[in-house]
């Protein structure tokens, strides 16, 4: 998912919220030097099981991702379907980069902290 992850990356470079640097800052001090590794296994921790892409029609493809019952975005858990109907793989990418971004908006600090320190 090159374009999801750029724009993710993209996104954490600005360092600008607590939540960024809080990230930034967890990853500077993992043993872990792919970003995009750090990032799933702390999306993980706070409750974002999964992102993914899949294959509808032809060139056709839906994006989802997946929360967990202990969240920390106060959403229902489950699958969520970003795509109405089946896009361009790109467009897939960028639908769902969007929305993950946006569940970063929503967030609690405290919990954020919580989940990954323990």
């Amino acid at each position: 998912m090159i374009t999801y992850n750029k724009t993710l990356i993209e996104y954490f470079k600005q360092n600008d919220t607590e939540f960024k640097k809080f990230l930034n800052e967890k990853f500077e001090k993992s043993s872990i030097s792919s970003f995009i590794q750090f990032m799933d296994g702390f999306f993980y921790k706070i409750g974002l099981i999964s992102t993914n892409i899949k294959p509808i029609e032809g060139s056709k493809w839906d994006s989802q991702y997946t929360l967990s019952i202990d969240n920390v975005f106060s959403k229902e858990p489950g699958d969520i379907l970003v795509t109405d109907i089946p896009v361009h793989r790109k467009q897939a990418e960028e639908k769902l980069s969007k929305v993950v971004i946006e569940l970063f908006t929503c967030i609690d600090m405290g919990q954020v902290n919580e989940k990954v320190t323990s």
